[in-house]
């Protein structure tokens, strides 16, 4: 139980920081937008440097002046949008035969026809075995493979991918464009953190394979990122105003966020220029499934829209997804409203989550098995008995 009135000094102290905080970002912020207005004039050069000397920090990558902005047009009619979201049941330790559960929904809306859209989710129960052995495949007999968060999070984020293709394929209907949404980013930051090159690098491949199934079938995708955190643009004007680390944080840009610059920057639907990511995750990419990415100024916030650079290079797409992401928004009340309603068919809630165990052990017993077996903690927590 929180104590709210304990607690409620460390809450004034916060409010007392965030002052001095606000005022910080200030100084920085016009550091930064007197770099960024400095350097568009000259940004070849500084594309050429970035080249040349390779920054440790992660940074922009310019195909256009960055300064450059462009208004939204209107959105095609007929056309079909479609977007996934995921949730899952992670394994529990509490539980045997351990086993967790992936849930994609599949959304398709379709604008400027009579059909009715598609709202479906598709539930995957999995066993340890089935999957591990897979992805062991080539570890040799006798490797041994932990079914960790980040393993099931990777596995729902390319079953998100996977039936997003299918929707979109199956969803396709002649000279109509269709366009396919996902939430969040295209670029598999998580999957270089497991500690495991080769897993690293299989779960990667398979991504990729799912894009260029895209590819293949020419169907634009793309992902929308909410309040992005990025910081690869202010790392470029960091490097454009040769900083260092030995730079006082008082005379540097460190510590704001790209989306700040743009606030200053966009007018309300427009968008900004196309940047490329320079994640060094992008090398397993290829040229042309290379994430680029603009930043688009909505009503209530500005998004980040990450594409392929095979996406973003065919003519008149660019305009299209910025298009279908701002109507999206204004439909949604300041969120595109495909992801909301992706997320909702796809989120499994607390009560859900306990009914699963509940049906579960039923089954199991219904089957002749002992049911699962729980600790004594995790009953406890179940049933607590003050």
């Amino acid at each position: 139980m929180l104590d709210f009135h304990r607690l409620h000094p460390q809450l004034s102290d916060f409010g007392a920081y965030r002052v001095d905080e606000d005022a910080r970002r200030e100084v920085k912020l016009r550091l930064a937008l007197e770099a960024f207005r400095d350097c568009a004039p000259r940004w070849e050069g500084l594309r050429d440097r970035v080249t040349q000397e390779r920054p440790k920090t992660l940074v922009a990558g310019l195909r256009e002046r960055p300064d450059n902005r462009a208004v939204c047009g209107e959105r095609p009619t007929p056309i079909t949008v479609v977007a996934t979201d995921g949730s899952q049941i992670y394994p529990d330790r509490h539980v045997e035969p351990a086993c967790y559960l992936l849930n994609v929904s599949r959304i398709a809306f379709h604008y400027g026809t009579e059909e009715p859209p598609l709202m479906t989710a598709e539930p995957d129960l999995r066993f340890r075995r089935r999957d591990l052995d897979e992805l062991n495949a080539d570890e040799g007999e006798g490797a041994l493979l932990n079914l960790t968060t980040e393993v099931v999070s990777a596995l729902r984020d390319e079953q998100e991918l996977h039936w997003l293709f299918e929707t979109a394929f199956e969803e396709r209907k002649s000279a109509r464009p269709v366009l396919a949404m996902a939430d969040g980013t295209l670029i598999r930051w998580m999957l270089r953190g497991m500690n495991h090159r080769a897993l690293e690098d299989k779960l990667i491949a398979r991504y990729l394979a799912i894009l260029e199934r895209f590819y293949d079938e020419g169907i634009p995708v793309c992902s929308y990122v909410s309040m992005p955190a990025n910081t690869e643009l202010v790392n470029l004007l960091g490097l454009h105003r040769r900083e260092t680390d030995e730079t006082p944080d008082e005379e540097s840009v460190r510590g704001i966020v790209d989306r700040l610059v743009f606030e200053h920057t966009l007018d309300v639907g427009e968008r900004s220029a196309l940047f490329e990511s320079g994640s060094k995750i992008q090398k397993d990419y290829g040229p042309h499934h290379r994430i680029c990415y603009f930043y688009v100024r909505l009503p209530e916030e500005i998004g980040r829209v990450e594409l392929p650079a095979w996406v973003a290079e065919q003519p008149g797409w660019l305009d299209m997804i910025h298009a279908v992401v701002v109507d999206q928004a204004a439909k949604g009340g300041g969120y595109p409203v495909i992801l909301t309603e992706a997320h909702e068919r796809a989120v499994i809630r607390h009560q859900e989550k306990a009914m699963f165990y509940r049906i579960l052990e039923r089954e199991m017993q219904r089957a002749g098995l002992r049911g699962y077996a729980g600790s004594q903690k995790a009953a406890s927590k179940r049933a607590p008995r003050i």
